[in-house]
């Protein structure tokens, strides 16, 4: 009978204490800042998880995907970084937008990036337009039962780097950042282990 009520009253204090909504990013999608604070990346690690408390929160998101055109043609489509405002409830959610298969495609969608989220368990949320962040503008909170909600910033236009004039010949960055997604974590490490022994 003791051990019955220590386990009630721990998932009693647990329930109380999971507060947080866990928000996915793909991988052409990288968060840059949630509200006032900026979020740190390295070139080998992109923060793609991001633990937010329940409330409204805005992200400030971009889109940038790889895409080859020829044998040994690439090319790199970014959005400029725009706004996101999302209210987060007490459960995990993905980060979502309409598939791309081509650069055309994402060409367009850097113009007018559009997203939502779709939480772990349940249905598509919409999205709607907001204002950029500004710096000393205080963050309005609303309260809304169950209902999450993210906006899309379509006020900056998005623009998308070009193909080098020298097509056959590809950004170095680009053609690394490519290559790593590729590559398994035992080539990672090979790689990472063959550029100290050169240090």
């Amino acid at each position: 009978m003791k051990k019955i009520s220590i386990f009630g009253i721990f998932i009693a204090l647990y329930s109380g204490i999971s507060v947080a909504g866990e928000v996915n990013f793909p991988e052409e999608l990288l968060p840059l800042q949630v509200n006032e604070r900026e979020i740190e990346h390295s070139f080998f690690k992109k923060v793609r998880k991001l633990e937010l408390p329940a409330g409204v929160h805005r992200i400030k998101v971009k889109y940038s995907d790889l895409f080859e055109l020829d044998y040994d043609e690439h090319e790199v489509v970014n959005s400029t970084p725009f706004w996101v405002e999302v209210t987060i409830e007490d459960r995990d959610y993905n980060v979502r937008f309409k598939p791309i298969s081509d650069v055309e495609q994402a060409r367009d969608f850097a113009k007018s990036p559009k997203i939502w989220l779709q939480p772990q368990q349940g249905d598509k949320v919409s999205a709607k337009q907001v204002k950029a962040q500004t710096a000393a503008a205080p963050m309005p909170v609303v309260s809304e039962p169950v209902i999450t909600t993210v906006k899309a910033n379509s006020q900056n236009e998005g623009h998308v780097e070009q193909a080098a004039p020298n097509a056959g010949k590809p950004d170095a960055v680009s053609m690394l950042e490519f290559w790593w997604q590729q590559a398994t974590p035992e080539q990672r490490i090979a790689f990472l282990t063959s550029i100290d022994a050169k240090h």
